[in-house]
């Protein structure tokens, strides 16, 4: 099997949560969790890749090994800040008991960003509060006017997902504040990976919710909730929770502060995915990262950061795009690019043997339609506007991202294609000057 040339993957072994993005010194650091000695996260640290462009990656040495009393089963997903020209990671430590579990809070500092130690007073935040449970965990941290502030995903006493958040002015003591949101008893039973983040005027929390139930279409997604924070009162007020990405497999995405950009990755995985590139030694991926931004009505925006566009080496097709498309490729990592007006958009993808895949976008909804463990299964996104105006689809090998209307309405998912791939497309134009390109893409 072909490996993704343009994602974060693993060298060998497991990943799954991003960890730690921060920018330090003019460079994008990515941290994840990873076993690189095992296909099950077993024995869980933090692996490590660096970048000057976003694009090319480079392995450096893992920075968090579970080697501690307090994480010796585990150096769980955390974040990291950068304070006096230091990184610091924040993080959790797992430790399995006979009863359960306990879950803390534990810092690493580095001078140069590659090699780690570990605080010698860890955990800085050692219990949970009265009303958590034992389920709390996933550190993000951030700064404001000096001060750093922290939320962490947990489960309160009758089993309902919260988050909740302290603060500190030197990263090693911390003050407890109360809750930043929960659930009402609808949304899941613990919120994990939150990350809280302003964008423009706009404050977001993002975060994963387990134990899902009717109502959702499956058990793990990830989301977001917008509003204002009241830091002298202690009150985020919110709007609704809404879904991030309507795709198969995407979860604890995380948020890169760099300047006034937002730029987030997410485990391209779902806690319970299989992953057939386990037979090649690895298993599991990130998603491409994507710039956020809030819409005028109040949505937030996922869209392929721009650098991407210099990936493009080859166009493979350009054509008017009014009616019906059809083109057979090799596969590979491509990029396709449909702009204009329509009112209904179907794209069929083919391999060798069956049909994979199947997207359609119609006033009403917009349903992915994917061959799963032998079966045909979908997910579904509610789609009220006129017109779809733009569409970018990115594939790198056995992945498949669709930003549909500028990040509007995305939709990540895997998908392990048998040879050359036939792509099918049709659609109900309104603008005659439809245009669709599809280019090749490479490193």
């Amino acid at each position: 099997m072909n490996k993704p040339i343009f994602h974060i993957t693993p060298e060998r072994g497991w990943m799954n949560d991003p960890n730690g993005l921060v920018e330090y010194k003019g460079v994008y650091h990515v941290f994840y969790q990873a076993d690189p000695e095992h296909l099950v996260n077993e024995k869980i640290g933090w692996g490590h890749k660096i970048s000057h462009d976003l694009l090319h990656w480079e392995e450096c040495p893992q920075a968090l090994f579970p080697n501690e009393g307090y994480d010796r089963d585990g150096c769980f997903t955390g974040s990291a800040v950068i304070k006096d020209d230091k990184m610091y990671l924040l993080y959790t430590g797992h430790v399995n008991q006979e009863n359960g579990y306990l879950e803390t809070q534990n810092l690493a500092v580095s001078e140069d960003g590659i090699h780690f130690e570990k605080y010698e007073g860890n955990p800085v935040i050692k219990n949970p509060p009265i009303d958590t449970t034992m389920r709390f965990r996933d550190p993000k941290i951030w700064e404001l006017n000096g001060k750093y502030y922290v939320a962490i995903g947990g489960e309160s006493k009758d089993k309902c997902g919260k988050v909740v958040y302290y603060v500190s002015n030197d990263l090693y003591s911390y003050t407890y504040c109360g809750k930043l949101a929960d659930s009402d008893g609808t949304l899941g039973n613990m919120w994990e990976c939150p990350n809280f983040t302003r964008i423009e005027n706009t404050d977001v929390l993002i975060f994963s919710p387990k134990g899902l139930g009717k109502g959702f279409p499956a058990s793990f997604e990830s989301g977001y909730m917008l509003g204002t924070m009241d830091y002298e009162n202690k009150k985020f007020e919110h709007d609704a929770y809404r879904t991030l990405d309507y795709g198969f497999d995407f979860y604890a995405p995380q948020v890169m502060e760099c300047g006034t950009r937002k730029i987030l990755f997410a485990w391209f995985a779902i806690p319970d995915s299989t992953g057939k590139e386990m037979k090649d030694g690895w298993r599991h991926l990130l998603t491409l990262p994507r710039e956020l931004k809030v819409s005028s009505d109040h949505q937030l925006l996922m869209t392929p950061i721009k650098e991407l566009e210099k990936l493009r080496t080859k166009t493979l097709d350009t054509t008017l795009l009014n009616k019906s498309w059809e083109r057979k490729v090799q596969n590979q990592p491509l990029e396709l690019l449909i702009t204009g007006q329509y009112k209904e958009v179907c794209l069929k993808i083919e391999d060798e043997n069956e049909q994979i895949l199947e997207l359609t976008v119609k006033k009403g909804s917009i349903t992915l339609k994917q061959k799963r463990e032998e079966e045909w299964q979908q997910r579904m996104c509610s789609y009220q506007e006129e017109n779809m105006w733009k569409m970018q689809i990115y594939m790198d090998y056995n992945t498949f991202e669709v930003f549909i209307n500028d990040g509007k309405y995305v939709f990540s998912s895997r998908i392990y294609p048998d040879g050359a791939l036939r792509f099918m497309i049709d659609v109900t134009a309104s603008d005659k000057d439809g245009r669709l390109d599809m280019y090749s893409l490479s490193l």
